[in-house]
């Protein structure tokens, strides 16, 4: 799998991604896209909009972001396309900062981290709350 993370500014659709990687803002989010051939794409900033419009032309992808505010209306909308959704712990992307990124937190850090951290089968995830 490539090290190297290629920055790119939208979600090419036509690529299969095995997990993309969500840090939430208030106005746009940063991804982290890992392909099926385990090519590394980030993305520094993408508008609410721009992310929802390809996930609905995306094939089937796991989906993985932090607890917030955003993330439960995100994993619903997310959901209705046929997408799943994992949420990862900020105290296990902290950590995983900590060691993979020598403590230099930003965004598409964050964004890097959930989307490995979801590849960890014995990594518990965070279910969100059903207010239905």
């Amino acid at each position: 799998m490539s090290k190297r993370r290629i920055l790119v500014n939208r979600i090419d659709t036509s690529i299969k991604y095995q997990v993309i990687g969500i840090d939430l803002a208030k106005k746009d989010v940063s991804l982290c896209l890992v392909t099926d051939a385990g090519e590394i794409l980030g993305i520094d900033r993408l508008s609410y909009d721009e992310l929802l419009k390809s996930a609905q032309e995306l094939a089937p992808t796991l989906f993985c972001m932090e607890p917030c505010v955003e993330m439960r209306y995100l994993c619903e909308k997310l959901e209705q396309f046929q997408h799943s959704t994992k949420v990862i712990s900020g105290a296990a992307v902290k950590e995983y900062i900590k060691t993979h990124f020598s403590g230099q937190k930003n965004d598409l850090n964050d964004a890097h981290a959930l989307a490995f951290l979801s590849l960890d089968k014995n990594l518990p995830s965070i279910t969100p709350k059903n207010f239905d």
